[in-house]
């Protein structure tokens, strides 16, 4: 297993040192890959990055404890797939590329004119807070993955793993990170294909045996929302729905559709990313599933799938799905390093300084950024705080409703303004941390209230401020 899992990480960090070779040494080659990449390698890159560590460990976990209630991110996230894949991603690249943004912040800042750069500065910050908190919860999943299948110590796993993502981040830039996205999302869909459906037909007596297996446990995991009922239940719905609908305005995602090709890439890649989130959703949910059965009771449920791993698959074979956990997590946190540190070493610092930096200048600031903020987020990981999945919700919260509104409003409409993008940004960051903190979020998902009242302000404060610009 040890032996599998290591060959694993020796070819992806050869790819992602190796990709330097390939990357012109400017501002665009580091953060974009020189805008190259075809429809295989967007997509898969996309949704690699989008399904992080969460899918093995915080879905499974969800999974576990829920049962099939989980399943009502599927409907969620199909649906926020293709607001991103066919009316975000072609109009976004076209004009992307005519602005010259190399960031989804850069976007906003050139689409509206941002002359003092407050826009730009605004984003990258609220960027860097939530891409912390979520990069925690990436390195969570690693400690926890090394801990359950080869009782690795927890905290030594976690601080490995940052390194050995910033390791090969820092030499090839954004190419290294979509090309070991590319590697590790093929390795996840064919674990996430092979394993359930194995498990489903051959270890625990085909569909009708499994589900009434699961009944038998307890009959909660085969209701649509888990037991709960009222309030309760809406709040179970409402949340795990819209989770998916979070898509659109995720830094991380939406970079995909800037650095791709041309429009015939983004349609064929369209198609590529509808089957993977079906499959990913579907196979994630299932293992939740599968490991209550193989193991009714676990200290903490996000244990599940490295244990049942252990527990039902030869050596070698947990060796890949440890290598296909990892791939999930590693995908994210090297795109996550690379956005957040793109908007502190180039949105952030541009703007509030107002220098030219030389391409060296900015690899080397870039370089050291990226160090920094790995350790800040393994500091907050090492603190053990919270879940994975409750980590990546309210990330995943935070940007959606600080972005999302406002780039479907400037695609599609000329009605916002700067005043107007400012106060949309900000609302959705503090709603987003104003509810998670209260009583409500046990009923409404916070990304829920977040985005429409940014929706709103965006649209009042630019009716009230058009006439200025």
């Amino acid at each position: 297993m040890l032996t599998v899992f290591l060959i694993y990480l020796i070819i992806v960090f050869m790819i992602g040192v190796l990709s330097e070779r390939y990357i012109t040494k400017s501002e665009e080659g580091f953060y974009l890959g020189d805008r190259n990449f075809g429809p295989w390698a967007t997509a898969i890159s996309a949704g690699a990055t989008d399904t992080s560590g969460w899918i093995f460990i915080g879905a499974a976990g969800a999974a576990y404890v829920s049962g099939i209630s989980t399943m009502w991110m599927l409907p969620g996230f199909i649906i926020g797939y293709l607001i991103n894949w066919f009316v975000v991603a072609p109009k976004l690249r076209r004009e992307g590329k005519e602005l010259g943004a190399l960031s989804l912040t850069d976007y906003f800042s050139l689409k509206l004119d941002d002359g003092n750069n407050i826009l730009k500065i605004v984003s990258s910050i609220v960027i860097i807070i939530f891409f912390i908190a979520s990069m925690a919860s990436q390195l969570t999943a690693a400690g926890k993955t090394l801990d359950a299948t080869i009782s690795f110590d927890y905290n030594l796993g976690l601080i490995l793993s940052a390194a050995f993502v910033i390791g090969y981040a820092i030499f090839g830039g954004y190419r290294a990170v979509i090309l070991t996205d590319l590697t590790q999302g093929i390795i996840m869909l064919v674990v996430l294909i092979l394993f359930p459906l194995y498990m489903v037909f051959f270890e625990l007596g085909g569909p009708a045996n499994f589900f009434h297996t699961l009944q038998s446990i307890d009959p909660a995991l085969v209701s649509s929302l888990g037991g709960a009922t009222g309030a309760a239940g809406f709040g179970v719905f409402i949340g795990l729905f819209g989770f998916g609908l979070g898509e659109p305005g995720q830094p991380h995602i939406v970079q995909r559709f800037l650095s791709a090709r041309d429009d015939k890439t983004i349609t064929q890649g369209s198609f590529i990313a509808m089957f993977w989130v079906i499959v990913v959703m579907t196979g994630s949910n299932l293992l939740g599933l599968i490991g209550r059965i193989i193991i009714p009771v676990l200290d903490d449920p996000e244990y599940v799938f490295p244990m049942v791993s252990i527990e039902v698959l030869p050596t070698i074979v947990t060796g890949i799905v440890l290598a296909a956990i990892f791939a999930a997590i590693q995908s994210t946190f090297s795109s996550q390093i690379m956005v957040a540190t793109q908007a502190f070493a180039s949105d952030l610092l541009k703007g509030i300084t107002k220098k030219t930096y030389t391409n060296k200048q900015l690899t080397i600031i870039s370089r050291a950024t990226m160090i920094v903020l790995g350790v800040i987020s393994t500091i907050i990981a090492l603190m053990d705080i919270q879940s994975v999945f409750d980590l990546v919700l309210y990330a995943w919260a935070g940007l959606a409703s600080s972005f999302g509104p406002l780039l479907l409003l400037l695609l599609y409409t000329n009605i916002v303004t700067k005043e107007g993008a400012l106060w949309g940004i900000i609302t959705g960051t503090l709603v987003t941390i104003v509810w998670i903190n209260t009583p409500w979020v046990a009923y409404l998902y916070e990304l829920i209230p977040a985005a429409i009242s940014s929706t709103l302000i965006i649209l009042l404060v630019s009716k009230l401020t058009k006439k200025n610009n």
